[in-house]
């Protein structure tokens, strides 16, 4: 449902409509692809953009009442279930979801206080920036319920600040190269997993003949060469896999779990979240970094930045 103060109240031309559309079908895309493959910038199969499917059932309201859409759309569990999705299978919580319920969830993850430490992308976070256009008034309002299965959602033009800011806080993803054991199939989320000396890191291929390749090497040594992606917690999320190969002598030398972000980008990432940034006790008490480790030159430069 779209509600607002304007004499309008939420009512739809048809440009608009288009673009409700479009934004809120890629979200549902790249979240479902998140779910099943780790990462949402991949294109779905002909079969996954069938389960896909939003279908606009009808459209109702008037200027006092706002506009309501009524969307159908088929639970995954019926859509997916039997398809050969690669290696890997989904996870029943996505079974019993619908496409329109993968966006639902999407903003709720986004906009829950603890975003930093889920599994949310910066592809999806900017599908669901996207989402903005879709107001023209800063008083509308945005209702979005899936028939009572979940909790619904509510969201106002100010809630994108707080999705924008979770998006520039996620590094960039950075050319790696890491050496391990791979050991073990993360089925739940379509990722290979490679024992480093540094600990376990999830590596995805969007490839699919990658996939299919690098299985040999299950429990023996490979090298691989990709692009590390981070979550919004600045911790590393996986790497991309770009090339592999035979370990050679010196890559274990060269070798090592990726760090997203230095000791600097760690304290400002952290001040930022602080509802006092701006305070020394603040600045001292995260990560565990002190003013004396630092030149007063770079502190200041640091307070500087966030505040920008």
């Amino acid at each position: 449902m779209i509600l607002s103060e304007d004499d309008d109240n939420g009512l739809l031309e048809f440009d608009r409509l288009n673009l409700l559309t479009k934004s809120t079908k890629d979200i549902a895309t790249k979240a479902l692809m998140l779910r099943l493959r780790g990462f949402s910038e991949i294109k779905p199969d002909k079969s996954l953009k069938s389960a896909l499917a939003l279908r606009l059932q009808s459209i109702s309201g008037n200027s006092q009442e706002g506009t309501s859409l009524t969307i159908d759309c088929t639970h995954f569990s019926e859509t997916i279930k039997g398809l050969q999705l690669e290696m890997f299978k989904p996870r029943e919580d996505v079974l019993q979801l619908t496409p329109m319920a993968l966006v639902i969830e999407s903003f709720q993850t986004a906009l829950n206080d603890e975003s930093e430490d889920v599994d949310l992308d910066k592809p999806l976070l900017k599908s669901l920036m996207g989402f903005k256009k879709n107001f023209i008034s800063d008083n509308e309002v945005f209702y979005m319920a899936n028939r009572g299965t979940i909790a619904e959602v509510r969201l106002t033009k100010d809630d994108f600040q707080k999705i924008g800011l979770l998006e520039d806080n996620i590094p960039e993803p950075k050319k790696v190269i890491v050496n391990g054991q791979l050991d073990e199939m993360k089925v739940s989320k379509g990722k290979l997993g490679l024992q480093t000396e540094q600990g376990l890191v999830n590596v995805f291929a969007n490839d699919k003949a990658i996939i299919e390749s690098i299985v040999r090497f299950m429990g023996k040594e490979v090298t691989i060469l990709g692009m590390a992606h981070y979550k919004p917690n600045g911790q590393l999320s996986f790497i991309e896999i770009r090339e592999y190969n035979e370990p050679g002598a010196r890559d274990r030398f060269f070798s090592k779990k990726p760090t997203a972000m230095t000791a600097h980008q760690q304290l400002l990432f952290q001040a930022k979240q602080s509802k006092k940034s701006s305070s020394l006790s603040a600045l001292k008490s995260i990560s565990g970094l002190l003013k004396d480790e630092i030149s007063e030159e770079e502190f200041q430069e640091m307070l500087k930045d966030i505040h920008r």
